[in-house]
């Protein structure tokens, strides 16, 4: 198409564009491409247009131009850069008011001291757990005390002086009222009742647990000293508890689902409250 190649390279090319169907669109895409190349070049713009295109379109495009920014050496561009740079990190560092930061800071750390302050007064005042009915060992040496006041009162009844010289019978009357309240007091004391028994099961350690799951679930709670179920040796459980009077029956079902079960009722000084009853029993591993 131009005539720069020589006569052999101009042959073979036109003969690979006579027998190959690529080549010729090719060729023609080429020859349009030329034509709309020419029509280009006579194309001629206004000056107006001209002046628009050439106008800066912010003060930093006409400081660049102003300046030939393009035209300085490598190392003059990065050390202006560098400098600017340098420039914007003093400007934030200076206009930051580091006084105000630093108090926000140490205010978030007093409110955290004081939440940790608030929580340690609380953890004291949970420590607070005391039975509700106190183990029999230390609730029967009440009775022996109360028994004993009583006395003191009669022996010191005769010891007026005036009661000598009158009549001798008034002494007597006198002794024999102190004797009503030393009665009575045994009597009070005698009023109590415990249930004791014992129970024969197979593989209590399972056992053991459902067993006092049922008790809670009757409103029973442990008396003594140990927990509910505390085992005395590595073939008995230990159950010390108190339960409404009203759940007792249930409670003796559900014991003789396991087992064979002896309960027997017994006097203590030990007075419980009204609808309470309280029981002692060990659960046994039966021997097969």
């Amino acid at each position: 198409m131009t005539g720069t190649l020589d006569p052999e390279r101009r042959s073979a090319v036109e003969d690979h564009v006579k027998f190959s169907r690529d080549a010729q669109l090719d060729l023609g895409k080429i020859e349009n491409g030329q034509k709309y190349a020419e029509l280009l070049a006579d194309t001629r713009v206004s000056e107006p247009i001209v002046s628009q295109i050439n106008a800066p379109s912010s003060y930093l495009t006409v400081l660049m131009q102003k300046s030939n920014f393009d035209k300085w050496p490598q190392g003059l561009k990065w050390g202006l850069e560098a400098l600017v740079v340098v420039g914007v990190i003093v400007t934030l560092l200076s206009v930051t008011p580091w006084q105000k930061v630093m108090q926000l800071g140490t205010l978030t750390g007093s409110k955290e001291v004081i939440l940790a302050e608030v929580s340690k007064t609380e953890t004291t005042t949970v420590v607070q757990e005391t039975p509700e009915f106190v183990d029999e060992g230390a609730k029967e040496a009440a009775p022996a005390v109360t028994a004993k006041t009583p006395d003191a009162p009669a022996a010191a009844t005769p010891v007026p002086v005036a009661s000598a010289t009158p009549t001798p019978a008034a002494p007597a009357a006198v002794a024999v009222k102190p004797d009503k309240p030393a009665e009575t007091a045994p009597a009070a004391a005698s009023g109590g009742f415990l249930y004791r028994g014992e129970i024969s099961a197979t593989n209590i350690e399972s056992i053991g647990p459902k067993i006092n799951d049922k008790i809670l679930e009757l409103g029973g709670r442990k008396a003594g000293s140990v927990e509910l179920g505390w085992k005395k040796t590595p073939t008995s459980m230990y159950y010390h508890l108190t339960i409404p009077e009203a759940k007792y029956q249930d409670l003796m079902n559900y014991l003789g689902t396991y087992g064979k079960t002896k309960f027997s009722k017994e006097k203590h000084p030990r007075v419980m409250p009204d609808g309470i009853i309280r029981l002692i029993f060990t659960l046994d591993e039966s021997k097969k």
